[in-house]
Parts: C-alpha cells; structure tokens; sequence
C-alpha cells in the first residue's frame, strides 16, 4: 500500500510540474473548498493544518488557504486547490487515502472543529485574465514570498456573483469584464492583483469568482474608489447588473503556512 502511494505521489508531481511548464496559459481548473469551523475550534484547525502543511503540499496541488476576515461567516477557512483536470485530481485524493499520516491522522484529528464542507469547481475566464494579464493561477504562489518578519500579510478579496440561470449569463459577464477589467487596473492606485476569474463547472451553476490580492483592506477600497471614476468600468457594471442575482465580497487573510501570501 505504501508503494502504491508513493507512486501515486509521484504522478500527481509529474502533473503539476507539466502544467507549471506551461506558464503562459490558463488552464486546467480551481478547486475552492469552503470549511465552516466551530468558532472556538479555529485556532486549533489552523494549528493542526500548519503542523501538517508539509504533507498537504506533497499531497496535493495546494494554492492557499485564507481565514476569513469579514464579509459573510467568519468561522470559515477556505482553500484552493489546482488541477489540470478530474484525472490529476483522482490520483491526488487517492495518494492521500493511501497516506496513513493524512487519511488516519489529519482527517480524523480535524473532524471535531469542522461543522460543515463544500467544494466548488471553478474554469478559467481566459479572456478576463488575458485582458488583466493576470499570471496562470498555479503560478501565483512563487510571485509573492512570504512577507518579513513583522510586516502584515496581503489582503484577498473574494468576489462572488450569483447570476440568472441561462446559458448566456456567464458569457455576457466574461465578454463585459474583459473590456472593462484593464481599464479598471489602470485607475487601480494601488496596483492590486487579478488572482483569477472564473465560473462554476461543478457546484452552484452560474456562480462568477474574483479574486483580487491588494497590499492591505485600504488600499482595496481606493481601488474601488478610483474604479469607480472611470467610464468605462462605470459601463462594465451597468450592463452585468440586470444579469446579477446576488453578489458578495470577503475579505481575506492568508494563513502562515499557504503557499499564496
């Protein structure tokens, strides 16, 4: 069994470095997994996950993982993962099954803090991240170090729009954003960082993320002040709105241990 691991292992390895190879696009998938915590269990999940990030990251295609500032429930952690499609995935979860350090050890320890998991599966918006010039998301994670010893870590803002059901919602926002997305960053004083853009495949259907990395939770909110100036971002949010059902922002904070920062 922990032959078959560890060859398991070494395949997940082999595809994360093909798709690494492949830096100048935007591919494969984001999977965002959302764990609801016991409020006084927080410390204690984050502390467990530290202590086993090194195996987490031998495991699997590990991105980040963020607790949750403000902007909806704030006894969540959510983690993302990247995969260059559901074959990878498959042998990634099996590697870890096959891991007594995690599926015997990690898992089980963890289960008294968590009090509810989801898991959405996210594709790209080329044509969003090619018109922000957004890196491929599987490469954010050497583009920012860990921050100095002191200074406080980088602010994520996760947007969330739920949109009418229809098979033309999703393109119409994406054709939308991509017009309107440069000309934001542009106005942006503060120089924030389009992570990613994309739209469920599995999970809530018609679900649109951002996820924007800004140096502190001020300097997002000059980005929205200044976007706001600007006519054609002005135009970008008028012709999505009537599409849009319900739209949330979190704020972020990354974890010590995650490989985002």
């Amino acid at each position: 069994m922990q032959a078959n691991a560890s060859s398991l292992r070494s395949l997940v390895t082999f595809g994360r470095r093909a798709m690494s190879s492949v830096a100048s696009h935007h591919t494969g998938f984001l999977e965002l997994r959302e764990y609801t915590l016991n409020p006084s269990g927080i410390s204690d999940f984050i502390k467990l996950a530290s202590e086993t990030s090194s195996l987490r990251n031998s495991l699997l295609p590990f991105l980040g993982m963020f607790t949750c500032d403000t902007g909806g429930a704030l006894n969540r952690v959510i983690h993302l993962y990247h995969y260059n499609d559901f074959d990878q995935r498959d042998l990634a979860r099996r590697a870890a099954a096959s891991t007594p350090a995690w599926s015997s050890e990690f898992i089980p320890n963890s289960r008294e803090y968590v009090t509810h998991q989801e898991s959405t599966i996210y594709l790209p918006a080329v044509p969003v991240l090619e018109a922000a010039q957004s890196i491929p998301v599987q490469n954010t994670a050497n583009k920012w170090p860990a921050p100095q010893l002191g200074t406080p870590p980088a602010m994520y803002e996760l947007r969330q729009y739920q949109l009418h059901p229809g098979y033309g919602s999703v393109p119409k926002l994406i054709e939308a954003f991509k017009k309107g997305v440069p000309e934001k960053i542009a106005a942006d004083p503060e120089k924030g960082s389009l992570v990613y853009f994309g739209y469920t495949d599995v999970g809530v259907l018609n679900t649109v993320i951002e996820l924007w990395r800004y140096p502190t939770a001020g300097a997002c909110m000059k980005a929205r002040q200044a976007a706001r100036l600007v006519p054609e971002w002005r135009e970008t949010i008028g012709s999505i709105t009537p599409g849009v059902q319900i739209f949330r922002s979190t704020f972020m904070n990354p974890v010590s241990f995650s490989p985002m920062q």
